[in-house]
């Protein structure tokens, strides 16, 4: 069986559909036909059925694909290695960066990678969708924050505590006269959150399930547009970031932080995350190193007033 080919299927299974597939890899419909024509005629089994304008696969296609999706990352983890044996140490980094992680990790990071004469190739998301990437190959590992290890192939390794924690503009009503908010009043207010069927959404929950309140429908729900504080600031909103965020000098310019009753809770970790027995490049074992230094030399987190 060619590689290329079992690549094509593997694509062909996750977009669902031949023109997809083409748009992704560039090749045109016909050339993919042919690929897993050249599958099935190997493996004597049908792969693939059309279900409307799509492709999925059979029940011998989805046996054939949960062994093709090991043998296309070794495959890839092969290419890298011979890669990055002809060029060195420098070359391309494809990593991930999580919601909230504070310039404090990436820009000392930046700085030595460039030394290096490594480039990067850097993909900011949502939890979930990074945590794909590193899965599926894409990147080779990502710094987010999370509450809890993942379920393999992925492997966590935990820097250090970012809990999540609610801060409000200065001026917001929830702020003067220097008494904690109830929660209550928190539940009243105007928030700006994390998107539903994230970690922080359902501890945004969680928190106010634990006194007996059913959480507000957030006026923002956030899938990283970047502009949550500036949401926060224009709304007049409660926001919910990392804590390490909360402690930056020019989000306590405009912000202050709530702590109502018995504080909030989160458990969120700022982590690496890659993929069990992978390959890793040579850049990304030096970027990996960098950062488990960063959390080591640096303060802990400031605690915002």
């Amino acid at each position: 069986m060619n590689l290329n080919d079992l690549h094509i299927a593997v694509v062909v299974a996750d977009v669902g559909s031949l023109t997809a597939a083409s748009v992704q890899l560039g090749f045109a419909p016909p050339t993919l036909s042919k690929a897993i024509a050249r599958l099935e005629r190997a493996s004597k089994v049908k792969l693939f059925e059309h279900a409307g304008r799509g492709m999925r696969p059979t029940a011998y296609g989805r046996a054939f694909l949960e062994r093709a999706r090991h043998i296309d990352l070794a495959a890839g983890d092969l290419h890298a290695a011979l890669r990055d044996l002809r060029q060195g140490r420098s070359g391309v980094l494809r990593w991930g960066l999580g919601m909230g992680v504070p310039d404090r990790w990436v820009l000392p990071l930046a700085a030595r990678q460039t030394e290096r004469g490594v480039r990067w190739m850097l993909s900011g998301g949502m939890t979930d969708s990074l945590m794909r990437g590193v899965a599926a190959g894409e990147l080779e590992f990502a710094l987010l924050g999370l509450p809890a290890p993942p379920a393999r192939p992925l492997v966590w390794e935990p820097l250090c505590d970012d809990p999540m924690v609610p801060i409000a503009p200065r001026g917001h009503a929830l702020l003067k006269g220097g008494r904690r908010p109830s929660w209550a009043q928190l539940a009243r207010a105007r928030w700006v959150v994390p998107a539903p069927g994230t970690a922080t959404f359902a501890e945004f929950q969680r928190n106010f399930a634990a006194h007996g309140l059913e959480a507000p429908p957030p006026w923002v729900a956030s899938s990283y547009s970047n502009r949550e504080l500036g949401l926060g600031l224009a709304l007049d909103a409660v926001v919910l970031v990392p804590r390490s965020a909360a402690g930056l000098p020019e989000v306590q310019r405009d912000f202050g932080l709530l702590v109502p009753p018995g504080g909030w809770s989160s458990d969120r970790r700022l982590a690496l995350v890659r993929r069990a027995d992978a390959y890793l490049s040579p850049a990304a074992e030096s970027a990996i190193a960098q950062l488990h230094d960063i959390a080591r030399a640096e303060p802990p987190i400031v605690q915002a007033k």
